[in-house]
């Protein structure tokens, strides 16, 4: 009988993949994140639940993160909110109440599952104009298409924060899933610039290959008219520096002039707000 390896057990579980919830086309990549990281949470190691993940939290405690966020929207949708209503819309203060309220790991995770299973169910069964209506959540007021993808994005990178702690490498989203969160990504950069201190201005051609990826013209400053550089880089590792999970000193990229360089440098400033 051929043995087995834990690592190859592992390896196995990371590539194995549950369905995901049936929504509409603009709320499928968060349901397939969800997914992803219903998967990954059981396959960890007694090792890995309690590693250091990212700001001090385990994952148990990242995962409650994710739980607070995803409250905070399915608030705003006026969604169902399994766990009781949100006592606040700062989402660091309302994180820190979950993680305060929400029990030991097993609570946590479930009242994760519980609370994505409600979001995905609502935006279902919700009229198609749903996607273009503006909410609040979490102080952010926008399209709920792109709170979702922006929960989606979160919940893609946190997943690969616990990831790392219990040594499984995640497969990549779909293409048109990473397409849909470098957009997000790419449309954030000119706030992103001007919140990290850029001062420069014009427009930057950003160019990220491989699956999902695209061309954005990025306007930065007050006379963004002229082209002043260019960017090509890899769509996931976008992603990456994006999330600030790539320094930009040394992050794989094509970068022509100096704007182009300030980009990089400024691009995961948003990020850093916040955790």
């Amino acid at each position: 009988m051929t043995s087995v390896t834990r690592d190859e057990v592992l390896r196995a579980a990371a590539v194995r993949r549950e369905p995901a919830p049936k929504v509409p086309p603009y709320a499928a990549a968060y349901a397939a994140r969800v997914a992803a990281l219903g998967v990954l949470l059981p396959e960890l190691s007694g090792v890995a639940r309690a590693a250091t993940v990212v700001h001090g939290w385990r994952p148990y405690q990242v995962v409650g993160h994710l739980l607070a966020s995803d409250r905070l929207l399915a608030a705003a949708l006026g969604a169902p909110l399994p766990g009781g209503r949100p006592s606040s819309d700062d989402r660091e203060a309302y994180t820190d109440e979950v993680l305060a309220t929400a029990g030991g790991p097993e609570e946590v995770v479930a009242a994760w599952r519980a609370q994505a299973a409600a979001l995905c169910a609502f935006v279902a069964a919700a009229d198609a104009g749903l996607a273009e209506t503006k909410v609040t959540a979490g102080g952010l007021r926008l399209r709920v298409r792109d709170h979702l993808t922006g929960r989606a994005f979160e919940t893609w990178v946190h997943s690969c924060d616990i990831a790392r702690a219990g040594g499984i490498a995640l497969p990549d989203p779909v293409a048109p899933h990473v397409h849909a969160m470098a957009d997000m990504g790419c449309r954030s950069l000119p706030l992103a610039h001007q919140v990290g201190g850029g001062t420069g201005t014009g427009t930057v051609e950003l160019r990220l290959t491989g699956p999902g990826g695209g061309t954005w013209p990025v306007r930065l400053g007050d006379d963004p008219g002229r082209r002043r550089g260019t960017v090509v880089m890899d769509a996931v590792e976008f992603c990456f520096l994006f999330a600030d999970r790539r320094d930009p000193r040394t992050v794989t990229a094509q970068v022509e002039g100096p704007l182009a360089r300030e980009l990089l440098e400024t691009a995961s400033s948003l990020v850093r707000l916040s955790r």
